[in-house]
């Protein structure tokens, strides 16, 4: 082979080279092309996503707040609960004694009544007794 023959082979690889290279340039651009749009629909998702995620986390901050004043609520009510129940404690304390008081009033009454009834009676039978001899007396 001659230089020109050479020249000419290398020539004509050249141009296969760049056609082949034109070709393989060309794909990779619509593959490039695929992968931006791709990515710009997840940086669309990714921004959505965000944006439901700000929201979640601001309803999230409203339930805290609320939880945090459900339990000083519920603090005060224990507190409320516990003064009721000491109050409690002492009406049924108040209560027993009043009831102790009133039932040995109750016996101390029952026992005068007792006593005066047994005088009553005695005094009726001594009273029969004169009347009974009174009457057989001529």
């Amino acid at each position: 082979m001659d230089t020109e023959e050479l020249l000419k082979a290398i020539k004509q690889d050249n141009e296969q080279t760049r056609l082949h290279f034109d070709v393989v340039a060309e794909s990779v651009k619509s593959d490039i092309r695929l992968l931006a749009e791709g990515h710009g629909v997840l940086v669309e998702k990714v921004d959505g996503l965000g944006t439901r995620m700000d929201r979640l986390e601001t309803k999230v901050d409203r339930l805290e707040i609320k939880v945090d004043a459900l339990d000083t609520r519920m603090g005060h009510m224990e507190t409320r609960m516990d003064h009721l129940e000491t109050k409690l404690d002492g009406f049924i304390v108040e209560t027993r004694t009043n009831f102790e008081e009133v039932r040995a009033a109750i016996k101390f009454s029952y026992a005068e009544l007792d006593r005066r009834v047994s005088h009553l009676e005695s005094t009726i039978a001594s009273i029969d007794a004169r009347v009974s001899r009174l009457e057989s007396r001529p």
